[in-house]
């Protein structure tokens, strides 16, 4: 089967970041990576995010079994390949470049000796670096600054990430799995005590250990993943608010109603007409 591909490209004749810019993102399903054989200098950055499948990345210094949770950080003009095994793999990949990112390099934030961030919780990621993908790239400098700086932040939160894991190994199974629960089933209630007894945990230890590695609540992040899926629901589909409300957990059309305009300044009407 032919790997299916997603991309959100820049916009015609936008205007470059000062600081940086993201230039095209998207996923890949069941892609295979860099041709066998072949070796790539790319003249800008990029990424790929593996979240399923196994490959190989091989370099001057490496050369390593690659799979899910694998951030490969491809720095400009460095010689590399990677692949996956037959099957293929799916991924998310993001091209950027920028003044900002050759400054972390220098600074050695993004480190030339750590191309390969593994041990990722592939859900949490894959809900980070998703947003690259699946947003249209900002038309005006400030936007783009500001997109490349977001990228950057992610960039550095994933290569803490990957040394906190490698410190501790469990970490990232029960992280990984607590976001799996937090975002099934959301049109129906979940009992958050059993999520904690779930990944083996007293609730409040889960508690202080999620706030700790992604910067907000259990609670907070299944109400962001509701209102995200309805989000959704407006752009791609022709349900009505109240059939959205109820598909994804909110408890009327009001609530949904009020939670959207806290977010995003409008209405659920408003936001889509204004898509159209």
């Amino acid at each position: 089967m032919a790997p299916t591909r997603s991309v959100h490209p820049a916009p015609t004749r936008a205007p470059a970041g000062r600081l940086g810019e993201v230039l095209v993102a998207g996923r890949i399903a069941g892609g295979s990576g860099l041709p066998v054989g072949t070796t790539r200098r790319h003249p800008t950055w990029g990424l790929t995010f593996v979240t399923a499948g196994t490959g190989r990345y091989r370099d001057a210094s490496h050369d390593e079994t690659i799979g899910a949770g694998t951030l490969v950080l491809v720095h400009p003009g460095h010689p590399h390949w990677y692949g996956a095994d037959p099957g293929g793999w799916d991924e998310l990949f993001v091209v950027f470049d920028g003044v900002v990112f050759e400054l972390a390099r220098r600074r050695g934030a993004l480190s030339p000796e750590r191309l390969l961030l593994q041990g990722l919780p592939v859900a949490r990621w894959r809900h980070r670096l998703a947003v690259f993908a699946e947003r249209a790239r900002p038309t005006d400098v400030d936007g783009r600054d500001a997109e490349a700086l977001d990228l950057l932040a992610a960039l550095l939160e994933a290569a803490a990430s990957a040394s906190r894991s490698h410190r501790e190994p469990d970490r990232a199974g029960w992280l990984d799995r607590s976001l799996d629960l937090l975002g099934a089933d959301l049109a129906d209630s979940l009992d958050l005590h059993g999520v904690a007894a779930e990944v083996g945990m007293p609730y409040e230890t889960w508690r202080r250990r999620f706030r700790s590695a992604t910067g907000t609540t259990p609670y907070a992040h299944r109400a962001a993943r509701r209102l995200a899926a309805a989000t959704d629901l407006l752009v791609h589909t022709g349900l009505g608010v109240r059939d959205i409300a109820a598909a994804t957990g909110f408890s009327d059309e009001r609530h949904l109603i009020r939670r959207f305009r806290e977010s995003t300044g409008l209405t659920p009407r408003a936001f889509r007409d204004d898509r159209r």
